[in-house]
C-alpha cells in the first residue's frame, strides 16, 4: 500500500468515526454522555483536517 492510499483510507475511517459518534450523541440518554460523544466528534474532525493536509502535501510532492 502506498502512502496516499493509506492516508485516504485513514481519512475514510475518521469520517466514519465521526458519523458513529454523532449517532451515539443523538441517542445518548444523558447530557454527560452526549457531551462526551460530541467531544469525540470534534477530535475526529481535527484528525480529518490533519489527514487532509497531509494528503494535499503528498499530492504536491507527487507521490
Amino acid at each position: 500500500m502506498d502512502l496516499l492510499t493509506a492516508l485516504e483510507e485513514a481519512l475514510q475511517e475518521e469520517i466514519e468515526a465521526q458519523k458513529k459518534y454523532r449517532e451515539a450523541a443523538a441517542q445518548a440518554a444523558d447530557p454527560e454522555t452526549r457531551l462526551l460523544f460530541e467531544q469525540l466528534v470534534r477530535e475526529e474532525e481535527q484528525h480529518e483536517k490533519r489527514i487532509r493536509e497531509r494528503i494535499k502535501a503528498v499530492k504536491l510532492l507527487g507521490y
